[in-house]
């Protein structure tokens, strides 16, 4: 049976009592807050197409906006069906600042959404998908939220499993800063020194782990 994330974390950063409470209801709560943390974080950073499989995937809605109150998640894709013909398939929908939303819907606009280059933009967290939307102009988005994720859990549900090492190393790294903290720097110099150097490596590796999954942009 696989160790538990609280297992992994403490096999690398030791038990986790010495994140500075004597609860170990408290240190709990701490684990899930950077696991949690964590997989926001690499959720927000990790390629699309990584993603794409983990994702759900909206119903099919015929006028805008597409969606409303999004704020809380990431969206992967948004793919409008354009008009019966060589471009009745769903197209991929480019994203646009929505300070170009009116230019969307300007056919003299170089911005000027198309069957064939469909656009979509956030406006107020909203979702809105030009040309507009209809019966047969359907759209559809793909996104995920972040997970719920408890200290004892072996794994999480609709996540990367290539990517939850670096989750653990992650939220190491987040508890390993967070006992920093429990230190008086000029009481403590040498022990601070050393959280800190271990805290830096543990950071390093998670960036390390993350990196061949992040679009070169990141």
């Amino acid at each position: 049976m696989a160790a538990s994330f609280q297992v992994r974390i403490e096999d690398i950063i030791g038990a986790t009592l010495s994140l500075g409470s004597d609860s170990g209801t408290d240190n709990e709560q701490a684990i899930q807050d950077a696991l949690q943390d964590t997989a926001s974080d690499i959720l927000n950073k990790v390629r699309p197409d990584i993603l794409i499989q983990y994702a759900t995937k909206s119903s099919n809605v015929t006028s805008n906006p597409l969606a409303s109150n999004v704020e809380n998640s990431r969206i992967l894709l948004v793919e409008r069906r354009g008009d019966d013909g060589a471009f009745s398939l769903y197209v991929s929908c480019v994203f646009s600042d929505v300070t170009l939303q009116g230019k969307l819907q300007n056919p003299n606009s170089i911005y000027f959404a198309t069957d064939e280059s469909p656009r979509w933009t956030f406006n107020d967290n909203d979702i809105y998908v030009y040309p507009e939307l209809a019966a047969g102009n359907p759209a559809r988005y793909y996104s995920m939220n972040n997970p719920t994720i408890e200290h004892g859990a072996t794994s999480v549900t609709a996540f990367p499993n290539e990517l939850e090492h670096a989750l653990v190393l992650g939220a190491s790294a987040r508890l390993k800063q967070r006992t920093i903290t429990f230190y008086n720097e000029d009481e403590d110099a040498e022990i601070v020194a050393l959280h800190r150097a271990q805290w830096a490596e543990l950071e390093q590796k998670y960036k390390d782990a993350l990196a061949p999954y992040i679009a070169t942009s990141e």
